[in-house]
């Protein structure tokens, strides 16, 4: 029986300016539970990092979180308590592989600092770093703990971080973009990869693939710092309701994304209004939720 792993809320999320703020995240919020796959989607600026960094404790100094609320594995957490759990129970998988990692020190250094750091004997810390590299695909491990970072290819260096991800006691991994660069097959192999190392953790996973998206349970989609639609995958994926939602998945599958939309600061206002071609007048005062049971969407067009 699954539990729940994380219950995130944003609450309001807004970046200070020199003469203004901006609300960069409004009313955000979604659970991931014990073995589940979690897919956040949208365009870029939509605010899918933005969360994954407040759930971290990684947010910029100018930006500021209020009424937002964060239950990591049934325990009441704040930005400074999470940020203290990365690398032990909170996992965090970037997009570049090697850019995560620091250039001047080899591949081995970095799985023994996370070994050491997780509480692993030294003289157990050798035979770990080599089963957490063969378990994430490397058939030679000690030849890659003796390599650095350059000398990686991006798909290389995207198994290192999952390697030194392995030497945690992780129950959630968010991963942020993590198959950029990488093929079908790479994809799915990443997936099935993460699935294999971390059966009981949950995985949020942040991307404007399509293809990866699929492969988690659910899906939440954002829109200019709110959600638009949330569901199971195949339901959402296959009836999507919010105008937007139908309008990102025909422009992932056909050709990715081109246009950044603008952060709206507007009480009420629906982030798409602009560009939906179902919007209401109501749409610039108020949004409803609608739900048919597997999924929620927050659209006035019935």
């Amino acid at each position: 029986m699954s539990t729940e792993i994380l219950n995130y809320s944003s609450g309001k999320i807004s970046a200070k300016l020199e003469r203004s703020s901006k609300i960069l995240l409004s009313d955000v919020h979604f659970s991931v539970s014990s073995g589940e796959s979690v897919a956040l989607i949208g365009e870029t600026g939509s605010g899918k990092t933005m969360a994954a960094l407040s759930i971290m404790g990684l947010l910029p100094t100018n930006v500021t979180m209020l009424d937002s609320r964060i239950i990591f594995c049934r325990r009441e957490a704040d930005p400074n308590f999470t940020k203290k759990l990365l690398g032990v129970e909170l996992v965090y998988i970037p997009q570049n592989g090697a850019e995560f990692l620091n250039p001047s020190r080899k591949i081995k250094d970095h799985l023994f600092d996370s070994l050491r750091k997780l509480g692993c004997r030294r003289s157990e810390v050798h035979s770990h770093a080599v089963s957490a590299l063969r378990v994430s695909g490397f058939e030679h491990p000690e030849s890659i703990m003796e390599k650095y970072p350059f000398q990686l290819s991006g798909g290389m260096a995207q198994r290192v971080t999952i390697a030194i991800s392995a030497c945690s006691n992780a129950k959630l991994i968010i991963a942020d973009e993590p198959t950029n660069g990488l093929d079908q097959s790479s994809k799915q192999s990443f997936k099935s990869l993460l699935d294999r190392i971390f059966p009981e953790a949950g995985k949020l996973i942040i991307t404007h693939d399509i293809s990866v998206a699929a492969l988690c349970e659910r899906v939440i989609v954002l829109c200019g710092g709110r959600m638009s639609e949330s569901g199971y995958t195949a339901e959402l994926f296959s009836n999507p309701h919010h105008p937007y939602t139908q309008a990102l998945i025909s422009a992932l599958v056909e050709n990715g994304l081109n246009e950044t939309p603008l952060l709206r600061t507007e009480r009420g206002r629906c982030p798409f209004y602009r560009r939906c071609p179902k919007a209401l007048p109501e749409c610039l005062t108020r949004i409803c939720m609608q739900t048919d049971g597997a999924s929620e969407w927050w659209c006035n067009f019935k």
